[in-house]
């Protein structure tokens, strides 16, 4: 879940952009050790925290892969069930018709030989194919994109794995409110922006020949924090 990708340089104040490398070392220096602790006892109340915050106070929200037990006995797997096939047993066992349907990525249990790896190998391709429509499109990809628009190719990947695209919808749908947001003057005087940049890659991202989807959530966030916690009356 945590990914320390530093956003374009040139947007954020230099003090701020150091902030962001030497957070980038924590992340590196907290890596280390075992993979399981570091995922119960770091990643998961780090990242998830405030989610399952706004989550509860809208709906019940159980996480039983968090129960103790559960992961207690996490730490005795031995390294050779470390992959899908015990979740999938696990499945069949239980629901025998719901085992042997495949999952987004193309797995399945007890399928044919062959048949399932080439389903596997056409989901992950597609899966990856929307990553690099979606948030994951780099600069090159995206000019290119633009020159062909009108032909939408944007279709033949979209929406096979994800629900939400948001490079698509920063560009199409919520673009008006963007620039309400990010172009409000009081965004533009934040200390920690840099105004003219922000400018920039709002420019190119709406225009579609850049892809700023990273950098418009980031700055979104800390606009939002501003607002509704320090700002707030």
């Amino acid at each position: 879940m945590f990914k320390p990708d530093p956003p374009q340089q040139g947007i954020f104040d230099s003090e701020l952009e150091r902030s962001f490398q030497r957070a980038a070392a924590t992340y590196a220096s907290e890596l280390q050790g075992h993979r399981l602790s570091f995922t119960s006892f770091k990643q998961a109340p780090w990242y998830m925290a405030s989610k399952f915050a706004v989550e509860r106070s809208q709906v019940l929200y159980r996480t039983p892969y968090f129960d103790n037990d559960l992961v207690a006995l996490a730490y005795q797997t031995p390294a050779k069930l470390l992959n899908n096939e015990p979740a999938l047993r696990l499945i069949a066992d239980g629901n025998p018709g719901l085992g042997k349907i495949g999952t987004d990525r193309g797995l399945a249990f007890r399928s044919i030989p062959g048949v399932n790896r080439a389903q596997h190998q056409y989901q992950e391709f597609t899966f990856n194919a929307e990553y690099a429509y979606d948030y994951g499109m780099p600069q090159w990809l995206a000019r290119l994109d633009h020159i062909f628009a009108p032909l939408r190719l944007e279709k033949l990947f979209l929406g096979r794995h994800k629900v939400a695209h948001f490079r698509v919808w920063y560009r199409d749908e919520l673009s008006h409110y963007l620039k309400e947001i990010l172009l409000d003057p009081l965004t533009l005087q934040r200390p920690y922006l840099r105004a003219h940049s922000l400018e920039k890659i709002l420019e190119g991202h709406l225009n579609g020949y850049r892809n700023y989807t990273s950098e418009i959530h980031k700055i979104l966030m800390l606009e939002f924090i501003q607002r509704t916690l320090i700002e707030l009356n």
